[in-house]
């Protein structure tokens, strides 16, 4: 079965009162922010998106987004791959429907001046907060033993320098 591409955006009011779902690609190439973590272009992300109401009568939309893309290992500088796996909810904040009354099982997303939720950009706002803040291979996996590593001693000083201001401790106590 082939994959749709997920549409750039989406009333997601209307949506959740259709119950419609996507389950599809985002082009790697409308990630930008994405693109500049990593080493290269990553594939397309495979995204679900299901648009409901729930039991409050809250429209919300739940998805499921997941890719694997290289980035350097911070440990040995080398290349490494990782997935990243994400599950999110949100509710749109209307008039409605304001942040302050969303259930806690939904993060608010505001709409745009059409009003309708940009679908990329949350997928690659989920993807962002999914990567790790330092990424590195499994130690055993890492060409760099982290146990033979050192850190930098510094040589002992030969002789004390002079200092600059001397002259200024002189001059005060006359």
């Amino acid at each position: 079965m082939q994959k749709v591409r997920i549409p750039i955006s989406v009333d997601p009011v209307k949506s959740a009162q259709k119950q419609l779902t996507y389950d599809g690609l985002v082009p790697a190439g409308n990630m930008q922010r994405l693109g500049e973590a990593l080493i290269n272009t990553p594939q397309d992300i495979a995204v679900s998106l299901r648009f409901d109401i729930d039991q409050q009568r809250v429209s919300y939309f739940a998805g499921h987004a997941e890719v694997t893309v290289d980035v350097i290992c911070q440990r040995c500088n080398q290349p490494m791959q990782i997935h990243l796996v994400s599950d999110f909810a949100y509710a749109p904040i209307t008039k409605r429907q304001t942040e302050e009354n969303l259930p806690e099982a939904y993060e608010a997303v505001e709409l745009n001046e059409l009003g309708e939720v940009m679908l990329h950009d949350v997928v690659e706002d989920e993807l962002l907060l999914e990567m790790p803040i330092v990424a590195m291979h499994a130690q055993e996996d890492c060409e760099v033993d982290r146990d033979a590593m050192t850190f930098g001693d510094l040589p002992p000083e030969a002789e004390e320098k002079a200092n600059p201001f001397a002259v200024l401790q002189g001059l005060k106590r006359k």
